[in-house]
């Protein structure tokens, strides 16, 4: 009989734990679907309105909804108000689009959804993938409560000689390589970027790029 008992509960236990990833995981993907629904209807709306394309989304979100980040890409060149007025954009349309969808309200970490929590990049290149050398933005990104802006500049490395730890002599000589970074332009509080771009005209930046 006890040995029944110990089964019986064994079994009531299992039963409970695996209704309750059930529950867990039918939670995560209701609200997965939601942000599927939110990063699509953005993308959407920014490419038929700027000409940005998306190249990758994500966030944090593993219990709930902590994070949206979206990566986006205008093949073309970008001054820095053209970058500033884009990425405002971006982020106040993205915002809007979490904190006005009725469904996913339950699993947002925070309601309303706020900047911080709303992470986007945009990367300008030529055609062919390429950053642009000439100075001009190659990409702009929000953190911390600011704007970053950088620009693509090729700059010559120094190699040391690496030495063979076995032989003692020498398993690659010193050289120098040309390669491509990205260097930091400018910073600005995300605040001070939205009254920048509010003084704008207000069909700026609604226009495609390509």
């Amino acid at each position: 009989m006890r040995t029944f008992l110990k089964f019986c509960f064994l079994g009531s236990f299992l039963f409970i734990l695996e209704v309750q990833a059930s529950a867990k995981k039918e939670t995560t993907v209701s609200y997965l679907q939601y942000v599927d629904e939110i990063t699509n209807d953005f993308v959407k709306e920014m490419e038929n309105e700027t000409g940005l394309s998306c190249r990758g989304s994500g966030g944090s979100m593993p219990y709930d909804v902590e994070e949206f980040d979206i990566m986006l890409v205008g093949y073309r060149r970008a001054t820095q108000e053209e970058a500033r007025a884009l990425m405002v954009t971006a982020i106040q349309k993205l915002l809007k689009k979490i904190n006005e969808h009725e469904k996913i309200r339950h699993f947002l970490r925070e309601h309303p959804f706020t900047e911080s929590r709303a992470s986007i990049s945009i990367a300008f290149q030529t055609n062919h993938g390429t950053r642009y050398l000439d100075g001009s933005i190659a990409l702009v990104f929000n953190a911390r409560n600011k704007i970053f802006y950088e620009r693509a500049e090729n700059q010559l490395v120094k190699y040391p000689p690496v030495f063979d730890a076995r032989t003692g002599g020498i398993d690659s000589p010193a050289h120098e390589k040309v390669q491509e970074k990205l260097v930091r332009l400018a910073e600005e509080p995300y605040e001070e970027a939205v009254q920048i771009v509010a003084a704008m005209p207000k069909q700026y930046p609604f226009k495609k790029l390509r």
